[in-house]
Order: C-alpha cells, then sequence, then structure tokens
C-alpha cells in the first residue's frame, strides 16, 4: 500500500517501539526514524530532556558506541531508515561525521548550511532535510539560497497561517510538524530547544497560557495541509514509547487523539479555516518578496 504523504518518526532508543511499528504501521508510511548521534559526538536540540524522569520514563541515549551501532542496525535491519539529526550551532566535524557514513546512514536533517552542503557533496544521493532549529521565516526562503537541502521543516507560525503556505517558493519541498503543543507566538523556542538539565528553568513557555495559539494539527485535519507538506513529521523522541506509540496510531489511522482536548475545544469543520490562519498575518509567515508581485496582500 502507498501513502501520499509519509511521516517522519521520531526514535526514543527502546526497541519496544520498533515491535510496536513492526506490528501496527505499514513501513511505506513511515519515511524514516529520526534519532541523535552518538552523545560523545556532539549536541542536539532537546538534550536537556535527557536521564530524566518523567512519570516513570527515563528517556536515555546509549552509553557506548557498541550500543549505539546495535539500535542503528536494529533500525536498518528492520527496514526503516535511521535520519541523524545533526542539530549543533557548532556543526559536527567531518571526521566524526564518517562514522555516521560508515553505518550506512543516508538520511540527516542539519541545522547548518555548510555542513548540509558538504553532505550532499560528498553523495548526491543522501537525503538532506533543513532542521526546525533553522526557524525559517518566509522571508528567509524565498531569499536565501536552501538548494542543498531537500526539505525544509517548517517552524511553528506556519501551522496556523495555512493560507500562507501557498505563497512559499515552489521550488523547495516542505515537512510540517504536526503534533508540537508549542505556541505560534513562541520567542523561546531556540532557547528552549538548547537548554541544560540547569538552564531550561529559566526558558518562558507560553503554551500553558495561550491555549488559544497551540500548532497542534489534529489528525482529522491533515487534509487541509497534504497540498503543501512533501512529509509530516512527529515530535517525541523522548516520549514514553507507550505515549509515543498511541500518537503514531492516531496520525496514522488519522483519528481522534483525545489528549489533544485543548485544541478540539477550540477547533470545528465549521471554524478550522479561521483557526488555521490565525498567524497569517505575522510577519514570519508572510513571503515580502511574493506580496511585491502580488496584487493582494493577503491571499485567499
Amino acid at each position: 500500500m502507498e501513502f501520499m504523504i509519509k511521516f517522519e518518526i521520531p526514535y526514543n532508543f527502546d526497541l519496544e517501539l520498533l515491535n510496536f511499528l513492526d506490528e501496527n504501521i505499514d513501513k511505506n508510511w513511515i519515511e524514516f526514524l529520526f534519532l541523535s548521534l552518538f552523545k560523545e559526538d556532539s549536541i542536539n536540540a532537546r538534550s536537556h530532556v535527557e536521564n530524566i524522569n518523567v512519570n516513570g520514563w527515563t528517556y536515555q541515549v546509549p552509553q557506548t558506541r557498541k550500543e549505539y551501532d546495535k539500535h542503528i542496525d536494529e533500525i536498518q535491519k528492520r527496514g526503516y531508515r535511521p535520519a541523524i539529526l545533526l542539530q549543533d550551532l557548532n556543526p559536527i566535524s567531518k571526521e566524526k561525521l564518517d562514522y555516521y557514513f560508515h553505518l550506512g546512514i543516508k538520511d540527516f536533517v542539519v541545522n547548518n548550511d555548510d555542513l548540509a552542503l558538504y553532505i550532499k557533496n560528498k553523495n548526491s544521493k543522501y537525503h538532506v532535510v533543513a532542521s526546525i532549529t533553522k526557524t525559517l521565516s518566509a522571508s528567509d526562503i524565498a531569499e536565501k539560497d536552501y538548494s542543498m537541502y531537500d526539505k525544509i521543516v517548517l517552524h511553528f507560525p506556519f501551522n496556523r497561517a495555512l493560507c500562507r503556505l501557498k505563497e512559499l517558493p515552489q521550488e523547495y519541498q516542505y515537512t510540517i510538524l504536526v503534533n508540537s503543543y508549542c505556541c505560534y507566538n513562541c520567542r523561546e523556542a531556540r532557547k528552549h530547544w538548547y537548554s541544560t538539565s540547569k538552564t531550561v528553568q529559566n526558558v518562558h513557555c507560553l503554551k500553558h497560557l495561550h491555549k488559544d495559539k497551540l500548532v497542534y494539527i489534529p489528525p482529522e485535519y491533515l487534509s487541509l495541509f497534504e497540498p503543501y507538506a512533501a512529509t509530516f513529521k512527529l515530535q517525541g523522541r523522548e516520549y514514553p514509547t507507550f505515549v509515543l506509540a498511541n500518537e503514531i496510531y492516531y496520525y496514522y489511522h488519522q483519528i481522534h487523539n483525545p489528549k489533544a482536548g485543548a485544541i478540539y475545544n477550540r477547533l470545528s469543520p465549521f471554524n478550522e479555516q479561521e483557526y488555521f490562519n490565525a498567524a497569517k498575518d505575522l510577519s514570519f509567515v508572510i513571503n515580502k518578496h511574493f506580496s511585491k508581485k502580488s496584487d493582494s496582500q493577503t491571499p485567499a
């Protein structure tokens, strides 16, 4: 069975997640499983969640390369593609990157343009995705060269600026992160992503105060975004397997997610256009290059 749009799935270093996928999810629905690189090689966004106990679950990354290699091998052996997150603001050295090439990894989610270009020049068949941690605005995408990427993961505001997606440059393909509970007007994203277990307490998170601004797209409403997405992405590599499995299951079957009540309480088929365009006037999502060529500042 072929699916029109595939999903990028987080991997939490629990082999039970692979068992769940094998038993419940068609592999054709999955683009790749993304995971952090080995802990000694570089940092990744959200490293502050490592080794923290949350409701009985502790997200732990492999402590040895032998253990890390085992996870990569298991992912590949079961017919999935592992994608490595390269999100450090100080790019990984090319020597360390060779380790991942030797593991047979061909998918990379990258923050740095020069590193992305290096990977593409290494092998044009490598699949390179621009990380959401780049927080690219519509004008960034329109005015700068991102041809070294196969896809661009769009930042939070685009989830609530549906009508602006058609204005994005057509020469690029886009990925939309659909299950985040962050706010579209969040200014703390990078500070949060790159915080530590000590500094995370200084992050001013808005999601608990502004539930009307959450960027979560329920499974039943994905069809609105399908014309603009090459793939969808799920977050949650730090989630317990039973929580992550539920998230995957809801999106795989496009059924109601009971845990997303804060969104369903504000969203219905009668106000979906208004709801998903709440951020349409933010300068972040307005393609100034497009607007100069258009007779209308806000397309229908």
